[in-house]
């Protein structure tokens, strides 16, 4: 799951995702291939030590660059095809959002999650 964030001014990699990718880079920063429908962006990602419900966390800087209008009330990313001839809508999995909403709240409510 990826969580689209307008107000994060980076892209974050949690330490288990990069983990799962298999890559040995000198530094815990990445360049990635984001593709999301007709959009494709190589973007810069940090890998921090966290433990989030999510496995990538995408910022305004990537929500500015395909000109895209992120929704968190209606779970909808929308934007402009590249060649501007059609809108495309990226919905997200209410039950998933309220299921990773819930795992936070716990690991807050155990201690496990700074508040």
């Amino acid at each position: 799951m990826v969580l689209i964030d307008p107000g994060s001014s980076a892209n974050i990699m949690p330490r288990v995702t990069f983990n799962r990718l298999e890559i040995k880079p000198k530094e815990l920063k990445l360049e990635l291939l984001v593709r999301a429908a007709e959009r494709e962006l190589v973007e810069s990602f940090v890998v921090v030590e966290i433990h989030p419900s999510y496995n990538l966390l995408i910022g305004r800087g990537w929500i500015h660059r395909v000109q895209e209008v992120p929704s968190t009330l209606h779970q909808v990313m929308r934007y402009l095809s590249p060649d501007r001839s059609k809108v495309i809508d990226i919905y997200g999995d209410q039950v998933t959002t309220k299921e990773c909403y819930s795992v936070t709240l716990k690991a807050v409510g155990n201690g496990k999650a700074p508040i």
